[in-house]
């Protein structure tokens, strides 16, 4: 699969009114799905047809029209065509070829733009290529370098059509657009780094590298191993119990508080709750002012909505069970893992 930049016409090449006519005329023809180039205002302007002749066998004509236009010839059905400046200045229509070359034998009112290329309708999308949602390096291959050229990144390219056709991109507002974009590019290595974690650090050891990790964030006071591994025969529903200060650093303002954690060390979907019962123990068992689960899996719309059931049965009064006050309770999955690793337990690991 190939994708071409077409150049649209401006206002170097016609008069204000003129341009506003021609752009009007090929944006609606390739809104209906036929993709018009120009050099093409002589009747013997056929591809096909020139592309059996001679050079010398042409007229100067000819030579020009088939100099300007012959790469048609090697568009293929699949490949996608962006007009560039169409229908206005800064805009752009792109859609996918379903048939290749074709010329306007018998031509249109304007004498000119009649190489043809049918695109799919359904594939055709009218964006600004300043958009958010169009990636950066695809959004800089669409100012122009010509009549045409070919933009090489297929995949950023596949990925901006998808953004366009999405009706949010989930951009924060005021997100700076590189650095949006260098989130989703780093997202895969985050996931992967997670892999890595749970690779190295199987079942037990895994709860260590947490714990080390805690131990590195400044307002933590001491963290207790306390899963079975260190001998304790039962872990209550806490691996680790994590004592931290909250408060203001002045005068008796500071405070100590107690997370219970739970480590789990998974692939895949978390779909197993029993985490989220175990930490709903330590909480009642440790007098915790909060909870948090630590997996190496994915989270789950079912993992989630336990911990909200959770989180609501602890609001109750004691006589329906609860502790009848707030207990917030966290998740940190997949690639969150990744992030908290880096950004608290990065002198650990590099």
């Amino acid at each position: 699969m190939k994708i071409y930049a077409l150049k649209g016409p401006s206002s170097e090449d016609y008069g204000q009114d003129k341009l506003k006519e021609i752009q009007q005329f090929l944006s609606d023809s390739i809104k209906n799905g036929v993709s018009r180039f120009g050099w093409s205002y002589i009747d013997t302007a056929d591809l096909t047809t020139l592309q059996t002749k001679q050079w010398q066998e042409m007229d100067e004509k000819e030579k020009n029209c088939w100099a300007k236009a012959n790469f048609l010839l090697g568009v293929q059905k699949g490949d996608w065509i962006v007009h560039i400046n169409l229908p206005y200045w800064g805009a752009c229509l792109a859609g996918q070829v379903i048939e290749t070359y074709s010329f306007e034998q018998n031509g249109n009112y304007l004498g000119d733009y009649r190489h043809l290329l049918k695109l799919d309708k359904n594939s055709i999308v009218e964006f600004e290529r300043n958009d958010d949602r169009v990636l950066p390096i695809i959004s800089s291959r669409l100012k122009l370098q010509g009549r045409y050229w070919t933009i090489q990144y297929i995949d950023e390219f596949l990925q901006t059509i998808k953004n366009l056709k999405e009706e949010s991109l989930g951009k924060k507002e005021n997100e700076n657009n590189g650095i949006f974009y260098l989130k989703k590019e780093l997202s895969p290595l985050l996931k992967n780094m997670t892999e890595k974690i749970q690779k190295t650090h199987p079942a037990g050891k895994l709860e260590n590298f947490i714990a080390e990790v805690f131990r590195k964030i400044p307002s933590v006071v001491k963290v207790n191993e306390y899963g079975r591994h260190k001998g304790w025969g039962t872990d209550s529903g806490a691996d680790l119990i994590v004592t931290y200060k909250s408060g203001l650093s002045i005068s008796n303002l500071e405070k100590e508080e107690i997370l219970v954690v739970q480590v789990k060390s998974y692939t895949g979907k978390h779909l197993d709750t029993n985490a989220v019962e175990q930490i709903g123990t330590a909480i009642k068992k440790f007098q915790a002012n909060a909870g948090l689960i630590i997996t190496t899996a994915e989270s789950t719309d079912n993992l989630e909505k336990e911990i909200e059931k959770l989180s609501n049965s602890l609001s109750r009064p004691e006589q329906d069970g609860g502790l009848n006050k707030p207990i917030p309770i966290g998740l940190i999955a997949g690639e969150e893992v990744a992030k908290f690793v880096l950004k608290y337990g990065g002198q650990l690991i590099l």
